[in-house]
């Protein structure tokens, strides 16, 4: 099982790799969005920390629906999805599969917009790396189980990207709230019981929409 997980997400980093055509979009358009970000973030010192937590998780909620908005793009486009649903595979594999390639992607993002916050803004948010790596984590994975079960929702559709911007934005509003006010918390050095809550909010969130995606990508993917 572990073989054909592997198999699975190989496929889709190496058809990335070669096409280039959703990372790299993704990485300039958060790039661009948190350069104009700070470029309008004329605030006190003892302000700034709040609003960069808010506008770090918007720019990764914006570029990161580049990349799962692309989720499956490949099969669909070749006519390979219905061949790689009828493959002798679990769908719940398939599933964890595009999540895990999904979640690589937000990480990457993340491990180039954290920094440029950081010097940009002048915001110590890796002031407790192992803090904001946590958050970093579990909100990126909250993101791609949300947005590869709604992917699978809208498998199919015409104006697919539209109406997956529609329902994942709400949808994912309770993490961008969680992972802002956790970032905030480390950017002021208080990483103890509220923190600890945001962290935990996101951790069971995560766990939430996963285990749905699992019990239900088979099913929408057949619908």
């Amino acid at each position: 099982m572990a073989s054909k997980l592997w198999w699975l997400i190989h496929k889709d980093l190496v058809i990335e790799y070669r096409v280039r055509q959703a990372w790299p979009a993704m990485l300039l358009l958060g790039i661009i969005v948190a350069v104009v970000f700070n470029l309008q973030m004329d605030l006190l010192p003892e302000q700034r920390p709040a609003a960069a937590g808010a506008l770090l998780w918007l720019a990764i909620l914006f570029a990161g629906l580049v990349a799962i908005e692309r989720t499956g793009a490949a099969e669909q486009q070749d006519g390979c999805w219905d061949g790689l649903v009828l493959f002798p595979l679990p769908s719940s594999l398939i599933y964890v599969a595009k999540l895990a390639v999904n979640f690589i992607a937000l990480l990457a993002l993340e491990c180039v917009l954290v920094p440029l916050f950081v010097v940009l803004a002048d915001i110590p948010l890796l002031r407790h790396a192992w803090a904001m790596l946590l958050v970093a984590v579990l909100g990126s994975l909250g993101m791609a189980a949300v947005g590869t079960l709604v992917s699978a929702m809208t498998h199919g559709l015409r104006q697919r990207g539209a109406i997956l911007s529609l329902l994942v934005l709400p949808l994912l509003l309770p993490v961008v709230l969680a992972g802002a006010e956790a970032s905030r918390l480390v950017a002021v050095g208080d990483v103890g019981t509220q923190w600890w809550r945001w962290v935990q909010f996101l951790g069971a969130f995560a766990i939430v929409f996963t285990t749905l995606g699992i019990v239900l990508f088979g099913f929408l993917v057949e619908e």
